[in-house]
């Protein structure tokens, strides 16, 4: 059976490692890469347009940040799978790994919702709780 590693991407200095990372084992192994990224749910406190243009600003990054993901993985011939998901981040990961016999999720320690990570818990520390496959925490340069 083929391997096949997944790896959160929200454009963090964390997340951008934990790419960087899962590459090299992708590379190892000759595993499927699966770039992840959660669109979270907005808070209802913005007017309707600025809601629809906040969300839209917010695919259109993720869409740019996964697409150099994958060009980097093309041209290490890395077969790779990208999704953007659109609700709570656990949930959807989670249930993306179920989904896709993820065997390992590489994840970067802080990501972009450090506000959030402080108030709610870190969302890593429940990916590990919550996670049926092995998690892998990795640390951006500037967190080491």
């Amino acid at each position: 059976m083929a391997a096949h590693i997944a790896v959160g991407l929200d454009g963090s200095d964390s997340s951008w490692e934990a790419f960087r990372q899962s590459l090299e084992m992708a590379k190892l192994q000759a595993a499927t890469l699966h770039l992840v990224s959660v669109q979270e749910e907005q808070e209802p406190s913005y007017s309707a347009s600025e809601l629809i243009k906040a969300e839209h600003d917010r695919r259109e990054n993720l869409l740019k940040i996964q697409t150099e993901a994958k060009a980097l993985a093309k041209a290490e011939q890395i077969e790779v799978h990208a999704v953007i998901l659109h609700g709570k981040p656990i949930e959807k990961i989670v249930g993306y790994v179920k989904e896709n016999n993820i065997q390992l999720l590489v994840m970067g320690y802080k990501g972009h919702s450090s506000l959030i990570d402080a108030m709610l818990g870190n969302q890593v520390e429940k990916l590990i709780r919550y996670a049926p496959c092995t998690v892998m925490v990795v640390r951006g340069k500037a967190e080491a």
